[in-house]
């Protein structure tokens, strides 16, 4: 399974915890100023300690969760980040003391023309343990994403707001732990000797198309006799994308995308039975005319 966050279909989870959280600082030093003036030291001893709590709770946290919990990204030039999903956040919110406070209302927003929907919800959250809060964190889903767009439109609307409350969860679990960006080698040093590995965990950005994600590889599938064909848009390579239960074979510009609405640019794309006789057709002429030569 393969997503991007704006896009992840989390499991339905429940708010995690209702009550309302009296939202205060920690009794001890924490800033600048109050570290300095402790003699001998003490403070940097203070700081040291701090890393050293909140690095072993992350190593816990990512202990505690699955590959298939994070989301990989890969940035042009490579480096490689993961992302903790809803689904995952539920399995590490507890070894840091997180209460949330639900905002009470719902936002929801409605697409005049296409009927999809919205959902909103916002909240608070402090962690018990490092004495850190976060305010006003919004959660939202969509109705047209794959786990409720089958669903009748009551069942969908109630499925839509539970995924909302598990988005919110996520990010105030995400923003009090540090784990919505963790480097991929933290990942690998964690799990190391576990049987857990980040090959196992999801695509996201910077991994290829969608589909190319979802296992059509562009290149080892590629008829071996046909040349890819050129987009008269860019003059790139197009690549191939093997067939799929819903889709045949086809070639695709890598520039060929999505835009804001909804629709696909110009760059080309070809059906690959269509270029694969196109190709038969022009080796044929060419044959001929080399005859009558």
């Amino acid at each position: 399974m393969n997503q991007d966050p704006e896009n992840e279909n989390p499991a339905i989870e429940p708010e995690l915890i209702h009550e309302e959280t009296a939202l205060t600082r920690p009794s001890m030093p924490v800033t600048i100023d109050e570290l300095a003036v402790i003699p001998d030291d003490k403070g940097i001893q203070v700081i040291q300690a701090r890393y050293k709590m909140i690095d072993t709770l992350r190593r816990a946290s990512i202990s505690l969760t699955s590959p298939q919990d994070w989301l990989l990204f890969k940035t042009p030039e490579g480096a490689v980040t993961a992302y903790l999903q809803d689904s995952g956040c539920k399995r590490i919110w507890q070894i840091w003391g997180i209460e949330i406070s639900p905002k009470e209302g719902w936002e929801k927003i409605t697409d005049d023309e296409t009927g999809d929907y919205a959902c909103k919800c916002y909240g608070t959250g402090v962690s018990k343990v490092t004495g850190l809060f976060v305010e006003n964190i919004e959660g939202v889903r969509y109705s047209n994403e794959n786990y409720c767009k089958d669903l009748p439109r009551l069942q969908q609307e109630v499925r839509v707001k539970q995924a909302a409350i598990a988005n919110r969860d996520g990010n105030i679990i995400r923003a009090l732990t540090g784990l919505k960006s963790v480097a991929l080698e933290m990942l690998e040093e964690v799990w190391k000797g576990t049987g857990k590995s980040s090959a196992l965990c999801n695509l996201g950005k910077g991994y290829g198309s969608r589909t190319e994600r979802k296992g059509a590889e562009v290149h080892d599938q590629a008829p071996r006799d046909v040349p890819a064909p050129i987009c008269d848009i860019c003059g790139k390579s197009m690549k191939y994308i093997a067939a799929s239960d819903r889709y045949k074979a086809f070639w695709s510009c890598p520039e060929k995308k999505k835009g804001p609405d909804g629709k696909y640019n110009n760059h080309g794309s070809v059906e690959a039975d269509k270029w694969e006789a196109t190709m038969k057709l022009a080796a044929e002429d060419k044959a001929a005319a080399k005859g009558a030569a």
